[in-house]
């Protein structure tokens, strides 16, 4: 984690090291400052992040496009098919080739709940209260030898995300979710790593992510290119019409 701490006080420039005393709202003023004001926060309205997902020895370029307040469209490559998920903000609908799904579908209950948490384009800890979060400061603690301090996020419909921010640079270092795959519920971290700044606030925005499921490396995420306020349409969310395959018999003479 060292060289993670050396690009945020390059990105920071100061530090702000957190006391035992601190109160949560004292932490999230210097989460919000950390990521470049509340102005920076909310003027961003979309972004676009493109890269390449690895996970094991297969290796998928992916693109994220998000539009405040909570719609999200994604696409990754593998196999030499092309997966989409997307939510619009109320519906939640993919098209996984590689898993029989060629035509666009509805999401399960638990995929729905797994991608409105990755349509928020803010995060949990930014106007949890207009949201109906419910946010605790657990306290300080460390991840992998880096001293963080841990925000409980208590969504209103019951879910609960554990944030850890770097206790001197007050930006994300790991969250924590559980989450339902395949029937059975697994615990989700993902680690934020390479912060580099991005758009008219020079905002920094993770450049890498590595997620862990029940403790064990499932894939790495790495972004060539991030973009803010980008003309994104509310079209490329929506669900396409299925188009009926039956095909009408012709009668020969």
């Amino acid at each position: 984690m060292k060289n993670r701490i050396v690009l945020l006080a390059g990105l920071l420039g100061t530090s702000m090291v957190a006391t035992a005393d601190q109160s949560l709202d004292e932490v999230l003023a210097e989460y919000v400052e950390a990521r470049g004001g509340m102005e920076a926060i909310e003027s961003t309205k979309t972004m676009k992040t493109t890269g390449k997902m690895m996970m094991g020895p297969m290796e998928a370029p992916f693109a994220f496009t998000f539009k405040a307040p909570n719609k999200i469209y994604t696409t990754f490559e593998l196999q030499g098919m092309k997966g989409i998920q997307a939510f619009d903000g109320e519906k939640g609908w993919q098209v996984m080739p590689f898993m029989g799904k060629k035509e666009p579908v509805v999401m399960s209950e638990d995929e729905l709940k797994q991608i409105k948490d990755q349509a928020d384009i803010q995060g949990p800890l930014i106007n949890a209260e207009a949201k109906g979060t419910t946010l605790e400061l657990v306290g300080n603690t460390e991840i992998e030898g880096t001293p963080v301090i841990e925000i409980k996020a208590t969504k209103k419909n019951g879910d609960v995300i554990h944030v850890f921010l770097d206790e001197e640079f007050k930006l994300e270092v790991m969250s924590r979710a559980k989450m339902k795959a395949m029937g059975q519920e697994v615990e989700a971290e993902t680690y934020y790593s390479d912060y580099k700044q991005v758009g008219e606030y020079d905002s920094p925005v993770a450049h890498s992510m590595a997620v862990k499921i029940n403790g064990a490396p499932a894939q790495n995420l790495s972004f060539e290119k991030v973009e803010f306020n980008i003309d994104v349409d509310d079209s490329l969310f929506a669900m396409p019409a299925v188009e009926s395959t039956a095909e009408t018999a012709e009668v020969k003479d």
